[in-house]
């Protein structure tokens, strides 16, 4: 007769090798990526698509999107606290977690877009106090410490029960309005931009917000759902629910926001926040992403979400929330694109593109952008590397669960 050791291992076995392959396949996207940054720092900002028109590109909204993921996941833990949302609180620690992890990932994307490392000392040497990038890098820097606080005080042991919670509503009641904080500067950096059609809205903001608590409660409950299918984890249906109602509610206030953009700038009918807005609608050179953000992101997740019958079905609901992220990132991918490509002001004979090629002219009007397979290998090694740390940390609280 087995024991009740014997019996158990093999399953531990078995669940252990599908992670390690997991992680394994990340490791090999990494590796990629570095190999990408290292030929990109060879050659120079030539290797991505970026030019003299279009200088934000896949980084910079891929950034914007890092930051939106690691605010709505303590916006996620945070409010769980404050409101006294109780559902939500089991994911509390894994929320804070995927938070410390996004955030990180967030800052090291800006590295890549600098094109040289040795200019990030710069920021810190001659900051320009004047500019909402510097507050972004000071409050990225306050954010991850503050997550990685919260995380500590959560998993501490010795801690007495009493004590803890009183800490963790403290660190609650700070963590919301750095949440937000976070991602309303992030926001300001483009709605701050008066040269640049489209971004010059005071809804920049609220948008920036209202996306990040989609995002960030969409990677929540991807990782929840995940790690209930691979591992021991239980999602209780009372979270999955409110989790579901978080989500369809910020999809309607987002697109609420986002449609009231829209109207503000074809009421007003100016000629180049016209321009930039016509290449994302129906019949534009980019309207792949009004369907993506409106259609495969917006409406069909808001059905999945908001029908009892869907929201009870766990592969339904991870297919909703992978949804989400995907119309968020349209979005980023929206506004830097409209941004950039129909810029404000001509300069005769155009503007300069940064590149001469024979029998093609190096002055255009509009600018072009298609990101390289550097920009890709780099963003995909991002996105893996984020898989990596949400995975070990993971880990790290299942093991710490397991003690307790």
């Amino acid at each position: 007769m087995t024991s009740r050791a014997e019996q158990i291992a093999p399953r531990r076995i078995g669940i252990r090798r599908p992670g390690d392959a997991w992680l394994a396949l990340l490791g090999i996207l990494v590796f990629w990526g570095l190999s990408a940054w290292i030929y990109q720092l060879t050659q120079g900002l030539i290797a991505t698509g970026m030019r003299d028109v279009v200088s934000w590109g896949l980084y910079i909204f891929t950034f914007a999107f890092f930051v939106g993921l690691s605010a709505g996941g303590l916006i996620v833990a945070s409010g769980a606290e404050v409101f006294g949302v109780r559902a939500l609180k089991p994911l509390s620690r894994l929320g804070v977690m995927t938070a410390a992890a996004c955030v990180l990932v967030a800052a090291m994307t800006i590295i890549p877009d600098l094109g040289n490392p040795q200019r990030v000392w710069e920021l810190f040497r001659y900051p320009n106090w004047s500019s909402p990038l510097i507050w972004d890098i000071l409050i990225i820097i306050v954010y991850f410490v503050f997550a990685v606080t919260d995380l500590a005080v959560m998993v501490r042991r010795g801690t007495e029960p009493s004590v803890r919670a009183r800490r963790l509503r403290m660190l609650a009641y700070a963590g919301l309005p750095a949440a937000v904080t976070l991602h309303s500067i992030t926001a300001w950096i483009f709605g701050l931009q008066i040269s640049r059609p489209w971004w010059n809205t005071a809804l920049m903001a609220p948008l920036f917000v209202t996306s990040a608590i989609l995002s960030g409660a969409a990677l929540v409950t991807l990782v929840a759902l995940a790690a209930q299918r691979f591992d021991r984890f239980e999602l209780q249906p009372e979270t999955r629910n409110a989790l579901c109602g978080l989500m369809a509610a910020a999809i309607a206030v987002d697109l609420f926001l986002v449609a009231s953009d829209y109207i503000t700038i074809l009421w007003g009918n100016v000629p180049r926040e016209r321009a930039a807005l016509d290449i994302i609608l129906p019949g534009g050179s980019w309207q792949w992403l009004f369907w993506l953000e409106w259609i495969v992101g917006g409406l069909v997740p808001f059905v999945l979400l908001v029908v009892p019958r869907f929201r009870v079905r766990p592969p339904l609901v991870a297919a909703a929330s992978l949804l989400v992220m995907v119309g968020v990132y349209a979005f980023r991918i929206e506004l830097v694109v409209g941004g950039m490509l129909r810029p404000l002001l001509h300069f005769a004979p155009g503007n300069a593109i940064g590149s001469y090629t024979l029998g093609a002219a190096s002055f255009q009007y509009d600018g072009i952008y298609h990101p390289t397979w550097v920009e890709y290998a780099i963003i995909t090694a991002l996105f893996a590397f984020l898989g990596v740390l949400i995975t070990l940390g993971y880990r790290r609280l299942r093991a710490i669960g397991e003690r307790e």
